[in-house]
């Protein structure tokens, strides 16, 4: 396969040929990191950046390690902006490199970090956790980001599943008017405890009001993903901001989740905390 001349280029025609968008946007971000890292590192613009040059094992190596060392950060982390990368990050950056030298007939298959895993919450931490969060509002956040946060933890707590099988979730995919309340996630349902059935209904009001009157005109009919946003979004390219209520990307999520761990416990915790262990053995 002949590669474009053009890094960009190569970039985007890659990413054209992956099949989720979640995919596409991972790949997307750390090709356009190395690729702005390679302008910096040539200093020349970006459209001056070849195929070649993304494709040469000494320019990926040189990337990867100047990125472990939080050099290509652009914005502060959770432990200031010179902290190294996460391992995470840094096997999601070589497996795109990876894929993308793949795609272009040039494999480079560079030996990505093992992943990192976050120590998960017992089940009885988990619940605890999520009552202590549910019951109290904290300053310094939104109260239906605070009741979005908590209603999605609530189904990490109560179904073992991260934000991955969360996120696509609909308001078909609750049912909180049984006598056994539950919730189905990547095609199977989940009984949810009380404390949980009242964060998700709280919510699901909350979702109401947000996806209201002139969303119903913007949309066409109700808003029928599960996760929105809770406030407006900020004017782009002339274009004035979107209002809330519109579908939420992971991102948002996540970072709504880390603020509230935060503020409430002191720490942030990662969703897949509160996804559980094995129960603790008797004894």
């Amino acid at each position: 396969m002949n590669a474009p001349a053009l890094g960009t280029a190569a970039v985007q025609r890659f990413v054209g040929t992956l099949r989720t968008e979640a995919t596409r946007r991972l790949r997307k971000t750390y090709l356009d990191e190395y690729v702005a890292w390679l302008a910096g590192q040539q200093q020349c613009g970006i459209s001056q950046v070849t195929t070649e040059d993304l494709l040469d094992e000494e320019n990926a190596l040189t990337w990867l390690a100047a990125a472990q060392r939080g050099l290509t950060r652009r914005r502060p982390g959770l432990h200031g902006p010179t902290a190294p990368a996460a391992a995470n990050s840094m096997a999601a950056r070589t497996s795109s490199v990876n894929t993308f030298s793949r795609h272009y007939g040039r494999p480079l298959e560079l030996q990505p970090p093992a992943p990192e895993f976050a120590d998960r919450l017992s089940p009885t931490e988990a619940h605890r956790t999520l009552r202590l969060l549910a019951g109290h509002h904290p300053a310094g956040m939104l109260e239906a980001t605070w009741e979005r946060s908590v209603a999605l933890i609530a189904l990490a707590v109560c179904t073992g599943h991260g934000i991955g099988a969360l996120h696509p979730m609909r308001l078909a995919d609750l049912e909180l008017e049984r006598s056994l309340p539950r919730a189905r996630v990547a095609g199977d349902w989940y009984p949810l405890d009380a404390v949980s059935r009242s964060a998700l209904a709280r919510w699901k009001e909350t979702h109401k009001a947000l996806t209201a009157g002139h969303l119903k005109v913007l949309k066409g009919g109700r808003v029928e993903e599960l996760w929105v946003t809770t406030a407006p979004g900020r004017p782009r390219d002339g274009q004035p901001a979107p209002p809330a209520g519109l579908p939420a990307a992971v991102r948002t999520l996540e970072a709504a989740h880390r603020k509230l761990t935060a503020l409430e416990l002191g720490t942030p915790l990662l969703l897949e905390q509160f996804c559980g262990t094995e129960e603790e053995s008797a004894g």
